[in-house]
Order: C-alpha cells, then sequence, then structure tokens
C-alpha cells in the first residue's frame, strides 16, 4: 500500500548470522519508502544504531526485501499465472511427443482467464460441481494438453511441429566441448563488459560446469545456433543486467546475496530462468547443484530488474 505522501510501504527481512547470538532467528520490519534500497537502508540506519534492534553492525543480515502493494501483489499473481501456464504448456507439448514451447509471456494475457476460470475454478477448486468437472478433475495432463491446443488454435496460435524430436531419453545430454566452450565465451565477453572485470578475476572451471548445466536445456535442434541466441538475448537485456549488478555485485545493496553472480556462466542461466524455467530446475536438482542458489538469482533477475528498481 502507499502512504498518503505517495510512499511505498515495504517489508524488510533480516536473518541472524551468528547461531550463538540469542536474539530472534529471523526480524521482520515494514516501512515507507520510495524504492527497496531507500527502505532497506532506512531500516538498517534504524536499527543497526549502538542500542538498536540490530546491535552489533553484522549481527542480521537482510534477506528478503518485498513491496506491499496492489502493483506487487499483481505482478506476484502474474507470475505464478505464467508458472502454472508453463507447467500445462510442458504437458500439452509432451502430449504432442514434441517438448519445443513453453509459456511464452505473450500468451499469458491469452490464456490465464481461460485456464483460471475453466480449468482452476471449476476443475480443481470445484471438482465435484458436475459430472463433466469431476471428470476433467479426475483425469490427468492429457485433457489440460487438449483443452490448451484447442485455445490455442481458436486464438491462431498453433504450436509448430518441431522439426525434430527430442527423445525423452535424451533430455540431460551433455552439449559438445565445442558448444560449451563458445557459450562461455559469450557469457564472459557479456560478463566483462557488464562488471567491469576481466578474467584474471573469474574462475572458469565452475563457470563451465554452470553452462554444461544450462545447456542440457536446449533441445538438439537448438544447439548449433544457440550461441548466436544468447548474444541477442544478453544483448536485449544488457540494461537489466547492469541494475542486477550494481544491486547483487560487489559494493551494491545486496552484495553476496546472489552467490551465482560471481561466475560469468550466470549470464546463461538467467536466459534459460526465461525460456524454459521448470526443465531448469529439474536439471538443476538432477545434478546436485544448490536450488538455494538458483532460486534466489531466479527471483532477482525476473521481479527486481526493472527500471524503477522494485
Amino acid at each position: 500500500m502507499e502512504s498518503d505522501s505517495g510512499l511505498i510501504r515495504y517489508r524488510i527481512v533480516a536473518q541472524r548470522t551468528d547461531p550463538a547470538h540469542p536474539g530472534a532467528s529471523v526480524v521482520t520490519n515494514y516501512t515507507y519508502a520510495r524504492s527497496v534500497e531507500e527502505a532497506v537502508a532506512k531500516v538498517r540506519r534504524a536499527k543497526e544504531k549502538p542500542d538498536g534492534l540490530y546491535g552489533d553492525q553484522g549481527l542480521y543480515r537482510v534477506v528478503e526485501a518485498v513491496e506491499e502493494s496492489p502493483q506487487s501483489e499483481a505482478r506476484q499473481l502474474q507470475a505464478a499465472r505464467g508458472r502454472f501456464l508453463a507447467a500445462v504448456m510442458d504437458a500439452a507439448v509432451a502430449a504432442l511427443d514434441d517438448q519445443s514451447a513453453s509459456a511464452r509471456p505473450e500468451l499469458v494475457g491469452v490464456l490465464s482467464e481461460f485456464f483460471f476460470d475453466t480449468v482452476f475454478t471449476r476443475a480443481i477448486v470445484s471438482p465435484d460441481s458436475g459430472e463433466e468437472h469431476s471428470q476433467l478433475y479426475a483425469r490427468d495432463g492429457q485433457v489440460l494438453s487438449r483443452l490448451l491446443l484447442a485455445h490455442l488454435a481458436h486464438h491462431g496460435l498453433d504450436l509448430v511441429e518441431a522439426e525434430a524430436r527430442r527423445p525423452r531419453d535424451d533430455e540431460d545430454s551433455e552439449a559438445p566441448a565445442e558448444l560449451i566452450e563458445q557459450v562461455l565465451a559469450v557469457c564472459e565477453q557479456h560478463y566483462a563488459a557488464v562488471t567491469g572485470t576481466s578474467s584474471e578475476q573469474w574462475d572458469r572451471e565452475p563457470a563451465r560446469e554452470l553452462v554444461d548445466v544450462a545447456l542440457r536445456t536446449v533441445r538438439m535442434t537448438k544447439r548449433e545456433t544457440y550461441p548466436q541466441a544468447l548474444e541477442a538475448y544478453l544483448h536485449e537485456h544488457r540494461a537489466r543486467l547492469e541494475r542486477l549488478w550494481r544491486r547483487y555485485g560487489p559494493g551494491g545493496m545486496f552484495a553476496g546475496e546472489l552467490v551465482l553472480i560471481a561466475l560469468p556462466g550466470f549470464l546463461v542461466l538467467c536466459e534459460r530462468i526465461e525460456t524454459s524455467p521448470l526443465w531448469l530446475e529439474g536439471i538443476w536438482a538432477k545434478h546436485g547443484q544448490e536450488e538455494t542458489a538458483l532460486e534466489r538469482l531466479q527471483n532477482s533477475w525476473l521481479y527486481h530488474t526493472s527500471e524503477d528498481g522494485r
């Protein structure tokens, strides 16, 4: 919500850094500010005084700063709908034995009303509201897939059959070493431009590992041209990347919160987060990567890189 002066209300959550400290493990404060950075700064100034709640500086660290406004709630709801639609789209293309698509942003507005009225409200929330809906509730993604395809066709958004189908047992195939190096080189070039750092400051092996994991979510038919596609994506989102670095890089308000940002390979993860989020999450967990690290990068990249800093 907004105050009379037009300031936005923020919820600031800090976590105790020293387990031996007798204070609360998590501390939540609320404040009004013009941006999330200003909100965090206000809370820190008020609470890190010698007699303040935080006590000694560094005893607590901010782990979450959330805007509490109707606009923020709307964005979170839209994001939740997008994730739901991505899951259903994956089921749809799987039913066609072609996993080439996921819910694109331009489809969200078209499909949201259909899914949340027909599928969610009638089929999931009220499964006993009639024989037809009860049958829909009892059946699996195949029914939802057919509904989706019919709806897409109605709006002139038919799925295009892939030139080559990716075998189901080939969902986690390792990319060629040459492709990994090409993609890593693209990441390093843009990383240097965004961060002002050089290759002497990077650890290439962990960065290469990130690229390897990310490329496992790129279809075989798209791998040959993926370096060019990634190049275009990073160029298009250069301003967002710079905002992300200013916020989470060294010297930023949230420095140290995103461990992956220290590696050039995180840039390919940003592209995969928007293109194949569910597939990436599955591959990431399968290969024993730290799930929290990916989750924090995902949230920051999707929701904390707007021009107004919210």
